[in-house]
């Protein structure tokens, strides 16, 4: 597998809309696909401390509005937000040349880094191609082969990531394991196991096994 970070200037994205007008930050830490054409996105959204959850759903809703928003406030200045919209093309064409967005995050002047998983560095270019014929301006900043040293599944290291992105690991916890498996659409159950196999998978390399 080959990992990739690009940097993307997308047309009329709602995320690079947001970020500009209302100074907000955002890093989508999982999309998915609900139906035929739509996509569901498990994000972190920061702002000023006092631009409430509300605000920031109303300035989505102008950008976007047929999208469906959740927001749950972390802290005070950033939120969990899951928002459900149509599948745009250039999602559809990460999907169709069997390459995964494992995270984007917005950048300054409505630009997005994306982080992308593909089989080969060609399947990685041909998206690459396949965005700039979109319309979009697309920088390639590295390409290298994914390291799967730790042993997780690829399953186990999404929802570990995104654990740890939310404040799961942190003292106190930012986040308790029954919203986060509402907001990875899991049982409470599965979560605490497939979290309890891929920290025991970390220990064992660090340890060595026993």
């Amino acid at each position: 597998m080959q990992k990739a970070i690009l940097m993307l200037k997308i047309p009329g994205n709602w995320i690079g809309q947001l970020c500009t007008s209302c100074d907000l930050s955002v890093k989508v830490l999982s999309s998915v696909s609900i139906d035929t054409d739509k996509t569901k996105c498990l994000m972190t959204i920061e702002g000023p401390p006092d631009m409430s959850g509300t605000a920031i759903a109303n300035h989505i809703m102008e950008i976007e509005p047929s999208c469906r928003i959740e927001l749950t406030q972390m802290e005070p200045g950033k939120h969990i937000a899951t928002i459900s919209k149509c599948t745009c093309a250039i999602c559809s064409a990460v999907s169709e040349l069997g390459c995964f967005l494992e995270s984007a995050t917005s950048k300054s002047e409505g630009r997005i880094q994306w982080q992308i998983v593909g089989p080969t560095s060609e399947s990685i270019l041909n998206l690459v191609n396949k965005i700039r014929i979109l319309g979009c301006k697309v920088e390639i900043l590295k390409i290298s082969e994914q390291r799967e040293g730790n042993n997780l599944t690829k399953s186990q290291a999404k929802v570990m990531r995104i654990a740890y992105e939310l404040g799961y690991f942190e003292i106190p916890k930012r986040i308790i394991l029954e919203t986060l498996a509402s907001k990875l659409d899991m049982s409470k159950s599965t979560l605490d196991v497939m979290l309890r196999r891929a920290e025991k998978k970390l220990v064992e390399r660090h340890f060595g096994e026993r």
